[in-house]
């Protein structure tokens, strides 16, 4: 359970310091990476060569990236309840979705052998998500300032953290630490 959900989280933390562009990820519930909230320059200076820079994080920093990480991953499990709603209220297994929105992707619409009506459910879906997405960017940078962070510094942690192992060694700790501690409060009451 507990690397489950810590594997949650690093896949929700991947996808929000992930590609520039903020695709969506439909495999993952059709969240879109946060980018476009924050200042266009700063988004310049966060290259692929990130790998030579170094981030002074302090620990204080962690825990409140942490806190900020935990409720984004709550956003994405009802994110995903919603895509998975979306889906299903459209008649389409999620399964077939997945495949033509793949194949959409990879610009290889033979691939998916889908049909008109297929097609017509996966464009209404797609509709559905899209109205989604903005309510849940802002939510999540909601959730992120809330937690006493800038959107720009949780990008900038996240996106070192994929190239310091030190870093996301030190993420995992706390990660687990709060999840121990969320445990035994769920269990003292």
């Amino acid at each position: 359970m507990k690397i489950k959900v810590l594997g949650s989280f690093l896949i929700g933390l991947m996808l929000l310091a992930g590609c520039q562009g903020g695709s969506k990820n439909a495999e993952n519930g059709g969240e879109q990476s946060d980018k476009q909230g924050q200042n266009p320059s700063a988004q310049q200076e966060m290259p692929g060569n990130m790998q030579q820079q170094n981030v002074e994080v302090s620990d204080q920093e962690i825990k409140t990236f942490v806190q900020a990480a935990q409720e984004i991953q709550t956003l994405n499990r009802q994110m995903q309840q919603q895509v998975s709603k979306a889906v299903k209220d459209e008649g389409m297994e999620a399964k077939r979705f997945n495949e033509i929105h793949r194949a959409q992707q990879s610009q290889q619409q033979g691939q998916a052998n889908a049909s008109e009506q297929e097609m017509k459910q996966y464009r209404s879906i797609m509709e559905k998500l899209q109205n989604m997405q903005s309510g849940a960017q802002e939510d999540m940078r909601k959730a992120v300032e809330n937690a006493g962070m800038s959107m720009q510094r949780y990008q900038q942690i996240a996106n070192a953290a994929q190239n310091d192992t030190t870093l996301m060694k030190k993420i995992q700790q706390e990660m687990r630490k709060s999840m121990m501690n969320q445990m035994q409060q769920g269990q003292g009451r």
